[in-house]
């Protein structure tokens, strides 16, 4: 800078006001003809129009930025910009942050080098989506973390989790048959056969102990039976469950302290699968043994309806021990005869522990001060649902002489069930979504009973509509094939009916199933027809009727 040279001086500038609107157009020119008048720039209207009788189109309504309302008003503006960059730069960061973890596992994580990309992110999605849907609405440890710490050193483990990743990925995103053949058939097979060789390789290892063996084998075992579950195919399950549940039974008694320690999650993953089995076993199919059986040893060696119930594990154990007693009782199999002898003998202390059960929870829970998260509502709701559906049952046991009739003096019963299982589906539950894919029992089982055993007219069309309406699968059972099913059992017993008609008990079906036909093109159905409980000399208790049912495309 030039010390000699003077300082520059500022010109002050008149301050700007905004004209009239005829003002400003004369100054555009578009009032070429009339006498060009100065803006005299005076409120609300130019002295200069108004004297000479010009119309004056007034101001427009803007506001001066010297003032306050203007500054107030461009603090507003400026704020709301700084909340809604603040909010985007906050989701950004998660984002980026959630991204961040997962793209550094794949290139940090040891156990994940050997997997292709498309393994790296069925694996990803099976920690972050997947194993949360597989517990279903019971808290389960194997899913909630045994089954993540595992998978970090054992690549059987990681590739048997990627291939029911991949059955929940392809179950979200089906759009056609073809699609759903696709997906549900070669990848995730590929990736089972693949968990099938490293499990045998490590078992023919000498590097690990025979404890650990136990470990990985029961791990593996548990996710092999439910990947056949949600393939459907059943007799793959039992096969794994059989020999699955006595190498359990066995290694409790042993003095492995690794399966020890996991002993308690994997009995309760256990419990829930034999309880699933249990409910669409087939005739013929090879039966798992009692001494074998985790859930009668659980139900039946210390009964369930005389243990106090102190938190949601209990009343989980309850459901699902009775649950299965019931599944275990079946007057036309000869060999589930067992549940019958049980309920008949304990049906009074049954059903006093169904309505005894939520108030002891309820006492408990009240003496520790204990807060329900979203999750354990989500479990209680599913278990009063089953306690609907549990109670009916074993209320039923004994009235087998009145044949599909006796049923009816449980409609309210039905009514509630179908309201809870409503609402379950319906609701909102924060940081708990509803479950759609999951390995155990959820809502299916019991809106198909309430569909079929109910027959009022009304509420068993309402399970239906709750099935058709909510796209679930539940180990085997879907609520798209469940309500086909139900849809055409429905259409028998009304046929000739309207909606203020009591189905007579001769139209009643009491006892159905179905298979797919080879070519996947529908369903054959097998119904037999109730005789209110009794035969006729020239009757066979073995009579079926049945019709092919076809997929509508």
């Amino acid at each position: 800078m030039n010390t000699l040279s003077p300082p520059s001086t500022e010109r002050r500038s008149r301050a700007s006001r905004p004209k009239t609107i005829a003002a400003q157009a004369r100054a555009r020119g578009h009032t070429a003809r009339a006498r060009r008048k100065k803006c005299d720039e005076a409120r609300p209207y130019c002295h200069m129009c108004t004297s000479t009788g010009r119309e004056c189109g007034g101001y427009h309504d803007t506001i001066d930025r010297r003032t306050r309302a203007a500054r107030n008003r461009r603090a507003a503006v400026e704020g709301s910009c700084i909340i809604t960059k603040v909010d985007s730069r906050q989701k950004q960061l998660s984002l980026a942050k959630k991204c961040d973890s997962w793209i550094s596992r794949l290139l940090i994580d040891p156990s994940q080098t050997d997997l292709s990309l498309s393994e790296r992110w069925y694996l990803g999605f099976f920690r972050t989506d997947t194993s949360a849907q597989c517990a279903g609405y019971f808290p389960l440890e194997f899913w909630d973390r045994m089954v993540h710490q595992i998978s970090e050193e054992e690549p059987a483990v990681r590739h048997a989790i990627i291939a029911i990743s991949a059955l929940h990925r392809s179950f979200g995103t089906k759009d056609s048959r073809a699609l759903e053949q696709n997906d549900r058939n070669s990848f995730p097979l590929r990736q089972c056969n693949k968990a099938i060789t490293l499990l045998r390789q490590r078992l023919q290892g000498v590097d690990f102990q025979q404890d650990s063996h136990v470990l990985i084998t029961l791990v593996t075992c548990v996710l092999f039976i439910s990947f056949a579950f949600l393939q459907g195919d059943i007799y793959a399950a039992s096969c794994h469950l059989r020999h699955g549940a006595r190498l359990l039974q066995d290694s409790q008694f042993g003095s492995s302290k690794d399966v020890w320690s996991y002993g308690p999650a994997l009995t309760d993953v256990f419990y829930h699968l034999e309880l699933h089995w249990s409910s669409l076993k087939a005739p013929g199919m090879a039966t798992l043994r009692h001494e074998h059986s985790l859930v009668y040893s659980m139900a039946i060696g210390n009964p369930v309806w005389s243990k106090p119930i102190h938190c949601l594990k209990d009343a989980c154990n309850l459901l699902v021990g009775l649950a299965w007693l019931i599944c275990e009782n079946d007057p036309h199999d000869k060999e589930k005869d067992m549940g019958k002898e049980i309920l008949d003998k304990h049906q009074g202390a049954i059903l006093n522990k169904l309505q005894l059960w939520k108030t002891e929870l309820g006492t408990s829970l009240a003496r520790e001060q204990a807060v329900l998260s979203s999750g354990d509502c989500h479990t209680l709701a599913a278990l009063d649902l089953w306690t609907e559906i549990i109670y009916i049952r074993v209320s039923t046991d004994r009235m087998s002489a009145y044949g599909e009739s006796r049923f009816d003096p449980f409609r309210s019963n039905f009514q509630r069930a179908v309201q809870i299982a409503g609402s379950i589906l319906g609701a909102d539950f924060d940081h708990s979504p509803t479950p759609t894919f999951c390995v155990g029992m959820g809502m299916i089982p019991p809106l198909y009973l309430c569909a079929f055993r109910c027959r009022d007219w009304h509420i068993r069309r309402e399970a239906v509509a709750l099935l058709k309406k909510y796209n679930l699968q539940e180990g085997v059972w879907t609520s798209s094939g469940t309500a086909f099913v139900l849809d055409r059992l429905i259409a028998i017993e009304s046929e000739g009916l309207t909606p203020d008609d009591r189905v007579p008990e001769h139209a009643r079906i009491y006892s159905m199933r179905g298979n797919l036909l080879s070519d996947g093109s529908g369903l054959q159905l097998w119904y037999r027809r109730s005789r209110c409980g009794k035969l006729n000399e020239n009757d066979r208790d073995d009579v079926w009727e049945t019709e092919i049912m076809s997929f509508q495309t």
